[in-house]
């Protein structure tokens, strides 16, 4: 049996995410468009646009938390490590850029578009496997990735896309502040 390889991160620059990301906004922005719904249904809350933000915001909390909680768990560590090597050199104004961008993009493409074509399982499958890393001592990011995505998807089912796109940013721009700054160990 062969030893897992071993993958070295490398900083990545946050402009070339906010393109990729903006990217699969497009996608999904010309998806909707030629789809029954169109962009206004289709990126429209169920009920109200506060009560969907405020839902969205206390599910991306909730993620938050719990994987503060778990922060000590050696997966989630090493998955830390390296994350904070791809976001070196970042400045606040890109940890907030990339976090908006890809939040909204994401949910735009995945829930807003292809959820309701393949469905909840499908869709959250996928968004696991963009969050695969090559590295297979962080299993734990595609794995979160999937349970969120189940969440995120859920989310989208009953209030809309709001309130998984305020969830995602929410996520997204903590991790990536919080990832910026010095390690404690």
């Amino acid at each position: 049996m062969s030893a897992a390889r071993r993958f070295e991160p490398t900083p990545v620059r946050a402009v070339s995410l906010v393109h990729q990301e903006g990217v699969l906004a497009l996608v999904g922005l010309v998806g909707l468009s030629f789809g029954d719904r169109g962009i206004g249904e289709a990126l429209a809350p169920v009920g109200t646009l506060t009560g969907a933000l405020a839902a969205g915001t206390a599910a991306g909390a909730a993620i938050v938390a719990l994987l503060w909680a778990l922060r000590r768990l050696a997966p989630l560590r090493r998955l830390e490590r390296w994350q904070r090597v791809v976001v070196e050199g970042w400045t606040a104004t890109d940890a907030v850029s990339v976090a908006v961008i890809s939040g909204l993009a994401e949910e735009v493409l995945l829930r807003a578009l292809l959820q309701p074509i393949l469905g909840l399982a499908p869709v959250a499958i996928l968004f696991a496997a963009l969050h695969l890393v090559p590295d297979r001592e962080l299993w734990f990011w595609p794995v979160f990735a999937l349970a969120t995505g189940v969440a995120l998807g859920l989310l989208y089912d009953g209030l809309g896309f709001p309130a998984p796109a305020a969830a995602h940013v929410l996520i997204n721009l903590v991790a990536l502040l919080r990832l910026r700054r010095p390690a404690r160990e």
